[in-house]
């Protein structure tokens, strides 16, 4: 077993060093893309004694302040430094991912080509790769994923509680495994105590906060809560496509924190039918898992498509957001996730296609927003491909509709 997984841990980190050295993605070039310069600024500002959320204002949880932080204690360049911290998550995420893989018995076929794409996504996704934080919370909610397969279940969902800290989304996670956590050990006191790890370890990293700047917190929290509909998002692309062809006025605003959203009563329409549908994709994934077999070969495609949804569908979609996908998707069975491996492929290469080179050509409404549409199309595919064997497997949409009962696949159980 450690064979095998030291094995597959150095092939997704060598395929992973040498997709992050090219010009594309930039872990050598010491020069930043996006955010890098405000995650400087407040890593710096941390670094001589300010507290956020009380002595500035920060938009981030407090989860992620290690991931700002750190690359200026580790190198006197912070871009540099962010770069390399960004890639060692990446590097730790592989081998997590190995190690999942190993604990649910896949085959040596199954986990090398799992690593080696995982360690090609920042190839097809470009230089956003390296210079956004999101490798960070990524790292963590795997963490999460690989302990529970393990069965270290309260470990596990104290990393997704830090994971939750550093980064909302893998919240939506703790319904699905606390499922996964019951139907394997049948225990209510094991199911609390993981529960009660989560939010122990969350409480950790913010009460301290909370304590000591709770109006500063509360205003972050409240700005990540009320973004609207971000224009690279699904709701939004459909709305300029409309606009494109004359059937309607997109107008594009700078929004709090700073983001770019379309405004009007139909984008805040829309961006309220899109908060709906992401939160019904993640209870169908729940639905379809809780109703079917509890074994792994289930549990691994189910927290895929958790975290899917909630990218495909939500009001922001930041080019960055699809690190998380990387290898929760991998994880999954090529012989019954194969559509989902090779459409997430062509997401990432579709992102790259105009960020952040075109980004402003997609802000001014221009024709790149079409690729900023089959993008985000092509998401929505990866949580198809995702959820249909799934579905398939509890009995078909009209067993997920069904009252709760004890039919012969809520009851049967599978090995990975």
């Amino acid at each position: 077993m450690r064979g095998r997984l030291l094995r597959a841990s150095l092939l997704g980190m060598l395929v992973l060093l040498a997709a992050c050295s090219l010009p594309s993605v930039g872990l050598w070039s010491g020069k930043g893309v996006a955010d890098t310069g405000l995650y400087g600024q407040y890593g710096h500002r941390i670094m001589q004694g300010d507290l956020p959320y009380r002595d500035f204002s920060i938009e981030f949880p407090p989860g992620a302040l290690p991931a700002l932080v750190l690359p200026d204690v580790v190198h006197s360049h912070y871009i540099a430094g962010f770069h390399a911290f960004q890639f060692a998550c990446a590097a730790l995420c592989l081998v997590l991912l190995a190690w999942t893989l190993v604990g649910a018995g896949a085959s040596n076929r199954r986990l090398y080509a799992a690593v080696t794409l995982a360690g090609l996504a920042p190839a097809a996704l470009g230089p956003i790769t390296l210079n956004a934080f999101d490798f960070w919370p990524a790292l963590l909610s795997v963490a999460a994923v690989a302990l529970v397969v393990n069965r270290r279940d309260r470990l596990g969902l104290a990393f997704l509680g830090l994971a939750t800290a550093a980064k909302i989304f893998p919240a939506a996670l703790l319904p699905l495994l606390l499922v996964y956590v019951w139907r394997r050990q049948r225990s209510r006191r094991a199911v609390g105590w993981a529960t009660g790890a989560y939010l122990a370890a969350g409480a950790v990293v913010t009460l301290p906060f909370l304590a000591l700047a709770p109006g500063g917190l509360g205003f972050s929290l409240e700005l990540q809560l009320k973004r609207h509909l971000q224009v690279e998002s699904l709701g939004a692309s459909l709305l300029v496509s409309l606009h494109h062809l004359g059937a309607g006025a997109a107008h594009v605003v700078v929004g709090t924190p700073y983001s770019l959203d379309l405004a009007g009563s139909a984008a805040d329409a829309v961006a309220a039918v899109t908060t709906v549908v992401s939160i019904v994709a993640v209870l169908v994934a729940l639905l379809a898992f809780a109703r079917g077999a509890a074994g792994l070969e289930r549990l691994l495609p189910a927290v895929a498509a958790t975290v899917t949804g909630l990218v495909a569908f939500g009001r922001v979609l930041s080019p960055q957001y699809l690190v998380w996908l990387v290898p929760l998707v991998a994880m999954t069975a090529p012989r019954r996730a194969a559509p989902a491996w090779g459409l997430l492929a062509l997401a990432l290469g579709l992102t790259q296609v105009w960020f952040p080179g075109r980004f402003f050509e997609v802000v001014h409404l221009g024709g790149a927003g079409w690729v900023v549409l089959v993008r985000n199309l092509v998401l929505a595919g990866v949580y198809v491909a995702l959820l249909v064997p799934l579905v398939r497997d509890a009995g078909g949409l009209a067993a997920l509709l069904r009252l709760p009962g004890r039919s012969p696949a809520s009851r049967a159980t599978t090995t990975a």
